[in-house]
């Protein structure tokens, strides 16, 4: 009996130290890595079907990117001065502050929508395509801050640079908060964005929000004329 007893708590051990080692945060650079990978296979596997069901593939990307880029945090950055404590502060009732909040909800989801389509159906030409992380300097994930450099290699004679700019939560885990392709840093273009419809709509974010669409980087975004009331 005290053998099996022994077995059996040598066992539950193990099994602790397993699951302890599974949950085990990865690093900044493993991120980009474990995600790279999956965002690939699922690529290979969606150019069988993209052309009949292109909404399952939307809703794959997203799933995995639901897991790894901090869509509130890139979206409260990609509204500016328009998400900011100041800004909170001087809404004149608590009415207005609860509103507030139910818009910086709202685009964040748009946003993240939006991204998703707009940026999705092109993941698609990396098929097959040879990716490279950057290994990290001594010590640089452990400030809780991480930018995380990525090559990745087409037909071109340079590969191109991605580099994330990643932030640690609380729990240990590492989310992007902002992408720059070749120089062109997204967080910065959509936020010019945001602050253009600002301006045209007269500070009314809901008709930002309804009017948002996400335009690929290094294109002009098409501005509707607010209407005249």
């Amino acid at each position: 009996m005290r053998a099996i007893q022994r077995v059996s708590v040598a066992i539950a051990t193990l099994l602790l130290m397993v699951n302890m080692a599974a949950a085990a945060p990865l690093t900044a650079h493993q991120t980009v890595e474990q995600t790279t990978e999956k965002v690939l296979a699922l690529i290979d596997e969606a150019n069988g079907y993209f052309e009949k069901d292109p909404q399952r593939f939307y809703q794959e990307i997203e799933v995995i990117l639901d897991a790894v880029l901090d869509f509130d945090g890139f979206s409260r950055g990609v509204m500016g001065p328009y998400a900011t404590r100041e800004y909170y502060r001087q809404l004149g009732s608590d009415q207005a502050r609860e509103a507030f909040k139910g818009q910086v909800r709202r685009f964040s989801d748009v946003f993240k929508r939006g991204l998703v389509q707009t940026y999705a159906k092109g993941l698609l030409a990396f098929s097959g395509t040879k990716t490279e992380v950057v290994p990290p300097a001594a010590g640089e994930d452990v400030s809780g801050v991480a930018t995380v450099l990525q090559k990745i290699y087409g037909s071109a004679e340079k590969p191109y640079e991605v580099s994330y700019k990643m932030r640690q939560d609380k729990d240990g885990t590492w989310k992007i908060r902002n992408v720059t392709i070749e120089a062109v840093n997204l967080g910065l273009v959509y936020q010019g964005q945001f602050i253009a419809a600002a301006k045209r709509y007269q500070g009314d974010l809901d008709k930002v929000i309804d009017n948002w669409s996400v335009t690929p980087a290094g294109q002009e975004p098409v501005v509707e004329p607010a209407s005249q009331q």
